[in-house]
């Protein structure tokens, strides 16, 4: 078991000193497939806490061009989602990007940048009365390195705010027009 731990420790301490990409490696190909390593294997779902800092990296599904704000959406639906799902001490928080089509919004295309750029980077927390309040200035950034999302939480109280009770899992989810949603759960790695 310790070197099943090394093993993926050193795996996410690889997959975390990649310098970031602009751009996403993209295919050309009008259907889903799942963006994958050198060795054609899916790209693990990894979750890494340590003090300051929290990553979790996802599989990006590889399309040759996006598109968003589609005239079949209803007005004021959530059309993209990308995200990962904790409870902590009782209270539950989704965080990652999110994309809703306003009312009125035109339909808009481009790379997998231009729709991060488009869309919101959140934490949200559950309220006691079930309803999802924004966390403002909670340190989420995202950063797209070829086949990965990475979504990043920095700061040591952004950090304690989602992980103080050391949950052990966490839920990705990812969500896309026309496509059956989809959600993976994780074990969190913690280095003290």
């Amino acid at each position: 078991m310790k070197s099943a731990r090394l093993i993926v420790h050193a795996f996410c301490f690889a997959l975390l000193s990649v310098p970031p990409a602009v751009e996403l490696n993209a295919q050309q190909s009008n259907s889903l497939r799942w963006q994958s390593d050198a060795s054609n294997n899916l790209t693990p779902y990894v979750a890494l806490v340590t003090k300051n800092e929290a990553r979790f990296i996802l599989p990006v599904p590889i399309r040759s061009d996006w598109r968003w704000r589609l005239p079949a959406t209803k007005d004021n639906a959530q059309e993209y989602r990308l995200d990962v799902s904790v409870e902590n001490e009782g209270r539950k928080f989704a965080f990652g990007f999110y994309l809703w089509k306003r009312s009125g919004a035109l339909p808009e295309a481009g790379s997998f940048s231009d729709l991060i750029k488009a869309g919101q980077t959140s934490v949200f927390g559950r309220t006691p009365a079930g309803m999802n309040s924004i966390i403002r200035e909670a340190g989420i950034k995202l950063k797209l390195d070829k086949n990965m999302l990475i979504i990043i939480i920095r700061g040591q109280e952004n950090v304690k705010r989602l992980f103080s009770g050391r949950p052990s899992e966490v839920t990705f989810a990812i969500k896309l027009p026309g496509e059956t949603p989809t959600t993976q759960t994780a074990p969190i790695l913690y280095q003290d």
